[in-house]
């Protein structure tokens, strides 16, 4: 979606007239005490007569008065000035909630799996503070586990590997819209203790798609930092929110700090059979702090004209049909400020060209 904005700009000198602006006073003792004037604002906008009103042509706005400030909201999705504060939609307008994984795994035997990937609606998070209250719920979690299944919890369908190449999935987590959460345990299996440990590399992307809205996404390091890790080893019970730590057998994440990882938003680093120093049995967590996935950016205006501007006309492209509702905000001011912000509305009607 490509808009064009085009505006002429010339630089001017706006004359305010006072009232007995040459008037002097040089009576010895005597000072004078100047009251802000501002000039009444005066402000008018008219439609170009050769306009067209076809998706790909420009709109033209012609601009009459003194305005010093004009910002435009243009009407389409997301610059539509009565949703300047909103940041939230209704559940019902989400059209579709989807998760993308991008996952690499290497090393150890390509049907050994040391990870799940859990989402839900259920969880309520971890604090990050709290370590003792925290490790009943990460406790809880574990022991619930029935192979790779998690009461309350969805897990994510991959192939296992060791390929050492990205392979994307992509599920619908719509029904999971109102407390998302996305989790990740790392495991030994029994019987698989002694093996090597695979190395995991997680790239998570959220998109969700709202009715008459554009697609909002989350991605990256906006994922990264929501998550608080916890591990039930018994080598990190002294710190068992380790993370970002350089060294076989950490997890890091991109967003909580230092000593990230680069290659992926979420990497866990495996280990050869029998390193020494690595814990025994692996048990460690990472959870996503819970969101609603119905919020969104607040709709923007942009400003066209500042004081030292001389604006005559205003043009935009529209490359969908439909009834806009154009606003402009004009307003004056000087050095000391500006003067009340008036809003003038007009509605401007695209179609698309006859062929």
């Amino acid at each position: 979606m490509v808009k064009r904005t085009t505006a002429t700009q010339t630089m001017k000198t706006k004359r305010i007239t006072y009232l007995a602006a040459a008037l002097a006073l040089t009576v010895a003792g005597s000072s004078c005490e100047h009251d802000e004037i501002y000039e009444p604002l005066e402000f008018s906008v008219q439609l170009a007569p050769t306009n067209t009103y076809k998706t790909g042509d420009p709109v033209v706005f012609n601009f009459g008065g003194n305005a010093d400030y004009i910002t435009v909201w243009n009407g389409d999705t997301g610059h539509e000035y009565k949703y300047r504060d909103r940041t939230s939609v209704a559940f019902e307008d989400i059209e579709q909630c989807t998760l993308e994984i991008e996952i690499s795994q290497q090393y150890s035997k390509a049907n050994i799996r040391n990870l799940n990937m859990l989402v839900g609606n259920q969880f309520q998070g971890l604090s990050g503070s709290d370590a003792e209250a925290d490790r009943q719920i990460v406790e809880a979690i574990e022991a619930s586990r029935q192979g790779n299944d998690y009461p309350g919890w969805e897990t994510l369908q991959y192939e296992d590997n060791n390929a050492n190449t990205f392979a994307t999935y992509t599920y619908d987590i719509t029904k999971y819209a109102d407390n998302f959460t996305f989790g990740v345990h790392l495991f030994q299996n029994e019987e698989d203790m002694g093996q090597t440990m695979k190395t995991y590399r997680i790239n998570p992307k959220i998109q969700v798609k709202i009715k008459g809205y554009d697609t909002q996404e989350y991605s990256g390091v906006s994922i990264g930092e929501r998550f608080i890790t916890y591990s039930l080893a018994d080598i990190h019970a002294d710190n068992p929110y380790i993370h970002n730590i350089s060294g076989n057998g950490n997890l890091r994440i991109q967003g909580l700090g230092t000593g990230d990882n680069s290659a992926a938003v979420i990497v866990y680093q495996g280990f050869s059979a029998g390193a020494s120093g690595m814990p025994s049995p692996v048990r460690q967590f990472g959870f996503m702090r819970p969101m609603a996935l119905n919020t969104i950016t607040p709709d923007t205006g942009q400003s066209i004209k500042g004081v030292t501007d001389d604006v005559k006309s205003y043009s935009y492209t529209y490359d969908k049909p439909g009834t806009y509702t154009v606003t402009f905000l004009v307003g004056n001011g000087n050095y000391q400020g500006e003067s009340g912000i008036q809003t003038y509305e007009m509605k401007v009607t695209i179609i698309d060209p006859i062929e």
